[in-house]
């Protein structure tokens, strides 16, 4: 006999209403204990979201809180990403009511454009000369950074570096 198997249930029976009764106590029982994120379908529809499938992935290296303020908290966050090929140090800071202020550095400095990917859609910044970039106002929510670095000369086109997903 098969675990879960009744002695009066064939595993050829079609289910009835006892089987569907006891499924959905397990479906309930599961939902109280752990249930699914309200915002997973979005997430995942965000992470595979890349136009570019050869994308180099960075890893997240360091996060940082910190509040101050002499005239009321503010409040923010520093994050750090890095690959073999690039370095990106963000710092999330509130922005008005509704959005983040990213300020950000890429090592090493060359001039690229960065895109700052949100549910709301795309934003996009110029980097300096010392690698330095700001996007302002991002809406609050999930938000991912694609950096398009340039070919090598003589190799060809560049390579796609992404950090993974953040809630700012």
């Amino acid at each position: 006999m098969e675990l879960g198997m009744s002695p009066w249930t064939s595993a050829d029976e079609p289910m009835d209403a006892l089987d569907v009764a006891v499924l959905g106590e397990l479906r309930s029982a599961y939902a109280q204990a752990d249930p699914v994120p309200a915002d997973l379908v979005d997430r995942v529809r965000f992470a595979l979201a890349l136009e570019n499938i050869d994308v180099e992935i960075l890893r997240l290296r360091e996060e940082l809180d910190l509040v101050t303020g002499v005239r009321g908290e503010e409040q923010c966050r520093t994050i750090t990403f890095d690959s073999e090929r690039l370095t990106i140090m963000i710092r999330l800071s509130t922005s008005g009511d509704d959005g983040v202020r990213i300020d950000g550095w890429l090592a090493p400095p060359r001039v690229h454009a960065v895109e700052v990917r949100t549910v709301s859609g795309a934003l996009t910044s110029p980097v300096d000369d010392d690698g330095r970039f700001v996007v302002e106002p991002v809406p609050r929510g999930m938000a991912q950074i694609v950096v398009n670095l340039p070919g090598e000369a003589g190799l060809g086109s560049g390579r796609t570096v992404v950090t993974p997903s953040i809630v700012v």
